[in-house]
């Protein structure tokens, strides 16, 4: 077996945070919220920084505010993993080569958030 690493930045994670958040996966997400690390931008999502935060929390409460979620530094490292296994060879592709849209940006959450694809 192979293995290719190559750095990921967190101008990259923020880019896919914000697709996600403003148009992505808003058919399944109801509310995010910050809870904590540091960001000076507004909207506090879209602060590169924030990603490389070890303490940062975001709150994901789904459609039916039944369900909620957690993301932060170990949930964006297992999304960036599971990006890269064959199953979305496509979206790491269009990611790795800066051609990701709001389906490349709503895999990558899902994917951090349950490890799977479990929405759309």
């Amino acid at each position: 077996m192979f293995e290719v690493r190559k750095p990921v930045t967190p101008e990259a994670v923020a880019n896919l945070i914000i697709a996600a958040f403003e148009g992505g996966s808003n058919y399944w997400i109801d509310k995010v919220r910050h809870i904590s690390g540091n960001s000076n931008e507004k909207p506090y999502y879209a602060d590169p920084q924030l990603y490389m935060d070890p303490d940062f929390l975001i709150e994901i409460t789904d459609n039916d505010e039944e369900d909620r979620w957690n993301l932060n530094q170990r949930a964006i490292v297992r999304g960036l993993d599971l990006l890269g296994s064959v199953a979305h060879g496509r979206h790491l592709a269009d990611f790795l080569s800066e051609n990701d849209d709001a389906e490349t940006a709503d895999v990558f959450l899902q994917l951090c958030l349950f490890g799977d694809v479990v929405y759309g």
